[in-house]
């Protein structure tokens, strides 16, 4: 099979911002990553053949990137791959396109189960920032936008990550983000939102009972991935008047939305402890 030949670097004529070197830079690695990836690795020489610049150039980008650690050689072979460093760098990104793409069937399905607001979101600089939200069709109804940004420690979304986040990076989080009253039933006291994230982790499972916005409840569990960290967390929200006659039953089905997202993730790879969590109904 033919490979795909890298284009030719930008040129950027009477730019003095524009540093060619990254250009070159960029081919090589777009190169290792459409015709090596992570599971093989490349020859200098069909590299080199591959990119519009000089042999040398292509040396020492290769050499500079494993000074840095993102590519590495086997000397026996002479042949480049991508290093771990690398594929750490581009995870993330990688994560939240594969958990969007997975996830909507899962929330279609609690969309159509209950009738209200599902939501998708991710911790950002200290917030939660919500990347996909299905509406609930009902004209009472009241929802986030994808991008918007809410407080952690009064969303069920932003408690439920929180929550199994290291202790450190929990208290740090408090102390750089006041407990900002939004309503009167919001947690404002650092004591008692540990003592309530520790019941979330003991269920996998966190409410917002009216705790970010009066009259709204939302339920939401954390998502994992294949090494056991918290990337995301899933919910259902809606009016109170509708959402308190559902409370266990929204609860059950949440737990098993995040449990099954979190196997598409990482198919093989979910502790023992994190599996217990998402079992236990409380």
């Amino acid at each position: 099979m033919s490979k795909r030949r890298p284009k030719e670097p930008r040129r950027v004529q009477a730019d003095k911002n524009y540093i060619e070197v990254m250009g070159k830079i960029f081919a090589v690695l777009e190169y290792f990553v459409e015709n090596g990836g992570s599971q093989r690795a490349v020859s200098f020489a069909d590299l080199a053949r591959s990119v519009p610049f000089a042999r040398s150039t292509v040396h020492r980008i290769l050499y500079s990137l494993e000074k840095l650690g993102y590519v590495q050689k086997d000397e026996f072979r002479s042949r480049y791959e991508l290093a771990p460093k690398f594929l750490e760098l581009t995870a993330p990104a990688n994560h939240f396109r594969r958990l969007q793409s997975i996830s909507r069937s899962v929330m279609q399905q609690l969309l159509l189960r209950f009738g209200e607001t599902i939501n998708l979101g991710v911790l950002d600089d200290n917030q939660v920032t919500y990347i996909e939200v299905l509406q609930s069709p009902s004209s009472l109804r009241i929802a986030a936008v994808p991008g918007e940004r809410n407080p952690v420690h009064c969303t069920a979304l932003g408690k439920a990550m929180l929550a199994f986040l290291p202790e450190t990076e929990i208290h740090r989080l408090c102390e750089h983000s006041p407990l900002i009253r939004r309503t009167p039933k919001t947690i404002t006291q650092k004591k008692h939102l540990l003592e309530h994230l520790s019941s979330v982790r003991e269920r996998a499972v966190a409410l917002d009972m009216e705790e970010n916005v009066t009259g709204v409840i939302c339920i939401a569990s954390p998502i994992f991935d294949q090494q056991g960290k918290v990337i995301a967390g899933i919910s259902v929200s809606g009016p109170a008047s509708r959402m308190l006659p559902k409370l266990a039953p929204v609860q059950e089905e949440i737990r098993n939305a995040a449990l099954d997202l979190s196997r598409m993730l990482s198919p093989s790879a979910l502790s023992t402890n994190i599996l217990s969590h998402y079992r236990r109904t409380g």
